[in-house]
C-alpha cells in the first residue's frame, strides 16, 4: 500500500498580466470544502417534544376533584402548549371531562339528597295524602277505609262508610310510651303489641283468621320532634267485603278505649262494659271517640270544659243542629293510672234521659 499525503488543491492566481479590466471578472478564491461548489450544513436534528406540566398537574386536580384548580390549569395548558409546541392538549382536555363530571356528580347529589331526606321525613313531616289517599293518622278510630296502600312505615287509604262494603279499619291510635327511639323494629314490635292488646275484642268474629294488623308510625325524626303516635291498621284480606265495623260483628265485654262509634253499651262500669245489639235495651250509646295528646294528666276541670266542647262539635258534625230530644250528653275519660300507660281516649256517649235505649241513635 502506498501512502499518499493528502495536500488541499491550490488554486494557481493568473499572470498578472493578464488581469481583466473590468472588476467582475476579477478573480476571486472559492468557496466551500473541495470539490463542493455551494455545499451548506445541515441543520441539527429535532430533539424529543416536551410535555407541559400544566396539562399534567390539570389531570391530576381533575380526577382529585378539584375543579377549580382543574379547569384552571387545563385552559392554561391548552394556551401554552399550543405557543410552544409542546405535548399536553389531551391530558388538559381530559381533566377538563373529568371536572365536567364531578360537577354533574355533585349536582346531582345536592338534588337527590334533599328528596330522599324529605321523604323519609327529616324536619319535613310525610305528606298526609298519596295518590289522592289521606294517611290513616288523619282519620278517627272506628273509621272504615278501602284502598290501602303502605309505603314502609306510612298507610295510606281512602275512608268510606262502614255501612257499605269496606276492606277494613282503623282499630286504635296509642300515645307511644318512653321518650328514646329505639329504632324502627323496636318501635315495631312494641308498637304491634300494644295495638293488639288495643284491638283484640275485635278479633273475636269470623272475618277474624283474615284480618291482618298494619301500624302506621313515626320515624325517627318524626319522632324526635314529639310525634309518638301510632295507628293501629285492621286490614281484611278475605274473599269478602267487610259489611259494617268490626265491633259490630260480635257482641261482649269491653274496656272502655276498645269502644269505637255506634257501640251501645248494656250499663256503665268503671272496669269492663258489655256491648249489645243496639235493639236491645242499653244505658248508653257512644257516638264518636278521639285522643287527647300531651304529657301531663289535665286537671278534672280543664278536661271537663274541654271534652265536654270537643264532644259538642263532633255530635253537631254528625247529627246537624236538630236538637236531640230524650238524650244526655256524656263521655268517658281515662284515669291517672291509664294515662301514664299510654291511655289517651275520650269516648262521647248519649244515655236516655229516662229509662234505657232501645234502638240506634246513630245516622244512617
Amino acid at each position: 500500500m502506498t501512502l499518499i499525503a493528502y495536500l488541499p488543491a491550490v488554486t494557481t492566481p493568473p499572470d498578472a498580466d493578464h488581469v481583466p479590466e473590468t472588476p467582475a471578472e476579477a478573480w476571486a478564491p472559492p468557496v466551500g470544502p473541495p470539490h463542493s461548489p455551494g455545499f451548506a450544513p445541515p441543520p441539527p436534528a429535532p430533539g424529543p417534544r416536551r410535555t407541559n406540566r400544566l396539562a399534567i398537574a390539570a389531570l391530576v386536580t381533575g380526577f382529585l376533584g378539584l375543579v377549580v384548580f382543574a379547569i384552571g390549569f387545563a385552559i392554561a395548558a391548552l394556551v401554552q402548549a399550543g405557543r410552544r409546541n409542546e405535548k399536553g392538549r389531551g391530558l388538559a382536555i381530559g381533566a377538563l371531562a373529568a371536572s365536567t363530571a364531578w360537577i354533574i356528580a355533585l349536582a346531582t347529589v345536592a338534588v337527590v339528597v334533599p328528596a330522599r331526606h324529605s321523604h323519609h321525613g327529616g324536619a319535613t313531616a310525610a305528606p298526609d295524602v298519596r295518590n289522592g289517599k289521606p294517611r290513616v293518622t288523619t282519620l278517627q278510630i272506628g273509621d272504615c277505609f278501602d284502598a290501602f296502600e303502605e309505603d314502609i312505615n306510612r298507610i295510606y287509604a281512602n275512608p268510606v262508610s262502614c255501612t257499605g262494603q269496606h276492606e277494613g279499619e282503623i282499630g286504635a291510635a296509642i300515645t307511644m310510651p318512653g321518650s328514646a327511639y329505639r329504632g324502627d323494629a323496636a318501635l315495631m314490635a312494641e308498637a304491634t303489641r300494644l295495638c293488639g292488646q288495643q284491638t283484640h275484642y275485635l278479633m273475636k268474629n269470623r272475618f277474624a283468621n283474615d284480618i291482618e294488623m298494619h301500624v302506621d308510625r313515626p320515624r325517627r325524626d318524626a319522632w324526635e320532634h314529639g310525634e309518638h303516635h301510632v295507628t293501629c291498621v285492621l286490614r281484611y284480606t278475605g274473599k269478602e267485603k267487610l259489611m259494617g265495623t268490626l265491633g259490630s260483628l260480635t257482641w261482649g265485654p269491653r274496656y272502655y278505649t276498645q269502644l269505637v262509634a255506634g257501640d251501645c253499651v248494656r250499663e256503665w262500669s268503671k272496669t269492663r262494659l258489655e256491648t249489645v245489639d243496639c235493639s236491645k235495651p242499653h244505658e248508653i250509646q257512644v257516638y264518636s271517640v278521639y285522643d287527647l295528646h300531651g304529657n301531663n294528666y289535665p286537671s278534672t276541670r280543664a278536661a271537663e270544659d274541654g271534652i265536654l266542647r270537643d264532644c259538642a262539635e263532633r255530635a253537631v258534625k254528625l247529627f246537624g243542629t236538630h236538637p236531640l230530644r230524650s238524650l244526655m250528653p256524656g263521655y268517658g275519660f281515662p284515669s291517672k293510672h291509664g294515662w301514664t300507660i299510654g291511655e289517651r281516649r275520650i269516648v262521647c256517649t248519649f244515655t236516655a234521659a229516662h229509662g234505657r235505649l232501645r234502638h240506634s241513635v246513630m245516622p244512617g
